[in-house]
């Protein structure tokens, strides 16, 4: 099977040489799940320099990444990126969106994503489950990811269920049942990761923001079970 990874951003590049791009963590990440005797290949389309598929069937299954740049940031790959994602979707691929990529998976299915009045969320922040569907029954009554954002997704698209959120950002995780899985937490960062990250963007957050970010990296966090519903939401399982 060959999923394909919309890589929409470039690392710091303070940062490449020991974390290199979104596409190698989350192939490492998701290499972590287990259960999955079948081959996988990763095809990685550099969609921030607009590298995009020509054809939805070239990949089996999608994962968007996330990225600094916002969904309604005039920037030039956008809205070739916005179109590819609705054609993927509407030629029945499964779709996993991460941090930018939820939000841009909710805004091209007629969503919202836009920037929060609440500000940054940062470092290893709990969610609580939000839906009892049978397909998601044995999902944990909280989620603990790293995160980094500002944006938000703000209205969901028709037919999607909210999973997981909280006070500061309501839709933490949604589904569309069959076709989108989509996390505001970046599951693929690592601690060490999420530490110079916010290290390095340090002058962006009030101080007790950060310091509270940097604090909550001594908590437990849960990329790995999450990595085991992506790649089996992604083989269609």
């Amino acid at each position: 099977m060959r999923i394909g990874i919309l890589d929409c951003d470039d690392i710091a590049p303070e940062l490449v040489e020991d974390f290199q791009n979104y596409s190698t963590m989350f192939q490492t990440l998701l290499a972590t799940a287990s259960g999955h005797g079948e081959y996988i290949e990763y095809v990685t389309y550099k969609a921030c320099h607009q590298e995009l598929p020509e054809s939805a069937d070239e990949c089996q299954a999608y994962l968007i990444t996330g990225s600094k740049t916002g969904v309604y940031d005039d920037v030039v790959w956008r809205e070739p990126l916005r179109e590819c994602v609705g054609q993927l979707y509407t030629a029945k691929k499964r779709l996993v969106g991460i941090c930018f990529g939820h939000q841009l998976l909710a805004d091209v299915l007629g969503g919202k994503a836009e920037k929060s009045p609440k500000g940054w969320g940062i470092g290893a922040i709990e969610h609580r489950k939000q839906s009892d569907a049978s397909a998601f029954q044995h999902m944990p009554d909280s989620l603990t990811l790293l995160f980094s954002h500002q944006d938000q997704v703000t209205v969901l698209p028709e037919g999607a269920e909210q999973l997981y959120g909280s006070a500061f950002c309501e839709f933490g995780a949604y589904c569309i049942p069959k076709r989108v899985l989509s996390f505001q937490g970046h599951p693929e960062f690592t601690k060490e990761y999420s530490r110079r990250l916010m290290i390095l963007r340090q002058a962006r957050y009030e101080r007790a923001c950060f310091e509270s970010g940097v604090d909550s990296l001594v908590n437990s966090t849960h990329e790995h079970l999450v990595a085991q519903w992506m790649l089996d939401f992604l083989l269609g399982e």
